[in-house]
């Protein structure tokens, strides 16, 4: 599912309005401030799915014209709404749907402030509580799914019951900083909102745990059905009765499933069916808790209410796309960020980044409101569009991601002209995890892909940034700074092997201490202060390259002038020799290999086709970073 465009003739303050989706990412960023308009275009996507769900049927009115068209398995729909007539791509005054393909769901993120989508995702909650009670399929799903933050033990539960070899279980852990979950999956059930309607069914007075009929309040079909395997999933080495699971007092059921069985029960069952279980449940008024013991990297005790909303966020749209992965879907997320701590809107949208299944970014379509700077940062520059207020109707405009920026912090963070993300003071400030600097924005752009390469199915634990040049890193861990305000953090410097061995070899160089003396794997020498290392690029397994760094003994030349090794360097090839590198001739009639082409161009464009092979020569120096970092990826 992917929308292609939008028009919509007069909604609130959107008029005439138009939006072409180009990008190629599966997720697109509107900002603007307060008032510009981003929630009405949510509203009214909304209301537009809503009246083609319902079309045909009575009293199913919508206040304006419009023209969407999207992408599903490779094609492509209009549907266009004019004058009280429904057009379907060239079908002219269409009276159903019928076999047009159409979103199995559309998913809402809203804080709870927008009574529009609240009210008409609660109408959908209720129309599908009552199929559920007259019997539906087990695949089966409202189109409008609202999901906040009484969804996050939810989603947790079901991604973390999954194998201890599932990506997304993995990934969950090292994000929320989870060495291991429990044995057991705790459940407990309360009196659903039929109840009292399910009494006068069976004429009784209470419900007997030991009828059959009147078990779990009278659920029956497919409720009936996921709770008995949660039932069979209770490890008892005597053996229960359902009676013994019922509190008489509270009126609540409480199981214990034991991980391993459930499992086992479950095998072969995707999350996104467990997810839609454990709805229904809590759809129908159910699911009064589920909760899994957690062990924190911390060495602490924990569950799921152990983590704020703001640390949920770090993991929220993975969660999304990954439950929802297998339905044709659109996802809106109407300012998730808003209410978050800057470090966790810094990191809100690296998630995307982790995001490599392909068949998730096919599926779904992301769209996400945001007046959050700290957010945009870390957004591509491609996918940004600004909501702004012409005097007469919002226009929607893509703009330089640094003129965005200044615009939403009135020019409290500012970027530098080489596009560096965020000022160093800031960066730090924002957040709190371990962090490998690196000389250069395309450095760091290197180092992000190689990372995906070499490790797909693990989030990086350590933040990556640029520190504009190499002389800043240098002055950054030659001063005092570092060490009194941020005492506890890992840090880590890289320096390509060129003019700035100098500045790594400057650094403490009568107090240091060698922790990696191989030049292959990259040379490592740990700083006075006992957190901060300074690295250099590891030397590639190529001759030419390698006489460019080292004498015959296998040691540095010993200057910096003498050295000539970038990061570039890493990848060359004699085919790309005119196009990407250039031989060049030096002293004593002997030639250097040295980086020509453009390298925003070779980080962004070239490097990310690369196949896993060619990331290898960095993977000592992220062995040797994760091995120092404390656990878990940067909060």
């Amino acid at each position: 599912m992917r929308l292609k465009s939008i028009f919509i003739s007069d909604y609130k303050n959107l008029k005439k309005f138009k939006l072409s989706f180009d990008s190629a990412s599966f997720i697109d960023l509107f900002v603007g401030k307060n008032g510009s308009g981003k929630s009405n275009l949510f509203e009214a996507l909304v209301e537009i799915f809503r009246h083609l769900d319902q079309f045909g049927r009575l009293n199913n009115e919508i206040a304006f014209d419009y023209r969407v068209s999207y992408e599903i398995d490779g094609q492509v729909t209009e549907i266009e709404w004019k004058a009280g007539k429904l057009r379907i791509n060239q079908d002219e005054d269409r009276k159903t749907l019928g076999q047009t393909p159409f979103p199995k769901n559309v998913v809402v993120y809203y804080s709870g402030h927008n009574p529009t989508v609240a009210g008409l995702v609660n109408r959908y909650e209720k129309a599908f509580r009552r199929r559920i009670y007259r019997g539906i399929k087990s695949d089966e799903s409202r189109l409008f799914i609202g999901v906040g933050s009484e969804y996050k033990a939810i989603f947790l539960a079901a991604l973390l019951s999954q194998s201890e070899d599932s990506k997304a279980s993995k990934y969950i852990k090292v994000r929320l900083g989870i060495a291991s979950v429990g044995a057991e999956l705790q459940v407990t059930l309360k009196q659903p909102f039929n109840a009292k309607s399910r009494l006068k069914v069976f004429d009784a007075d209470e419900f007997d745990p030991l009828r059959s009929e009147t078990r779990y309040w009278g659920a029956d079909k497919i409720t009936q059905e996921f709770i008995d395997n949660l039932v069979n999933c209770i490890k008892s080495k005597d053996g229960f009765n359902i009676a013994e699971l019922y509190d008489r007092r509270q009126k609540r059921y409480c199981l214990n499933v034991n991980l391993e069985l459930f499992r086992q029960r479950f095998r072969g069952v995707d999350v996104t069916e467990i997810f839609r279980q454990f709805d229904n449940l809590k759809t129908l008024g159910m699911l009064a808790d589920v909760a899994l013991p957690l062990n924190l990297v911390s060495g602490k005790d924990g569950n799921v209410a152990h983590f704020s909303d703001g640390q949920f966020q770090s993991v929220y749209i993975y969660s999304v796309v990954e439950i929802f992965k297998d339905r044709n879907c659109l996802i809106l997320l109407d300012e998730p960020d808003a209410f978050l701590h800057p470090e966790w809107q810094f990191y809100f949208l690296r998630q995307v980044s982790d995001l490599n299944d392909a068949a998730a970014k096919r599926t779904g379509h992301v769209l996400m409101s945001s007046h959050s700077a700290s957010t945009i940062t870390c957004a591509n520059e491609s996918v940004i569009n600004l909501f702004e207020f012409d005097g007469e109707k919002v226009v929607l405009t893509k703009v330089n991601k640094a003129d965005i920026i200044k615009s939403l912090s009135a020019g409290l963070i500012t970027f530098s002209e080489s596009e560096a993300r965020l000022s160093i003071n800031h960066f730090l400030r924002s957040t709190s995890g371990d962090v490998l600097f690196t000389e250069g924005v395309t450095d760091e752009k290197i180092l992000e892909t190689a990372w995906l390469k070499l490790y797909p199915d693990e989030p990086c634990p350590f933040a990556i940034q640029n520190a504009f040049d190499r002389i800043f890193p240098r002055n950054l861990f030659s001063r005092d700074e570092l060490r009194v305000n941020f005492p506890d953090r890992r840090m880590f410097a890289l320096f390509d092997f060129d003019e700035a061995y100098d500045d790594w070899n400057g650094l403490d160089s009568k107090k240091c201490v060698a922790e990696v003396i191989d030049p292959n794997k990259g040379l490592v020498k740990r700083l006075q202060h006992k957190n901060h290392y300074a690295l250099l690029l590891p030397v590639p397994n190529v001759e030419a390259v390698k006489r460019q760094v080292l004498d015959d003994t296998g040691k540095p030349w010993g200057r910096g002038q003498d050295s000539h090794l970038s990061i570039e360097l890493l990848f060359f090839k004699d085919e790309w020799v005119g196009t990407w590198f250039q031989r060049k001739a030096a002293s004593a009639g002997a030639q250097i290999i040295e980086f020509s082409g453009d390298k925003a161009k070779f980080a962004n464009d070239v490097v990310p086709t690369l196949d896993q092979t060619h990331f290898e020569p960095f993977k000592p120096v992220f062995e040797f970073i994760k091995s120092k970092c404390a656990g878990g990826a940067p909060a």
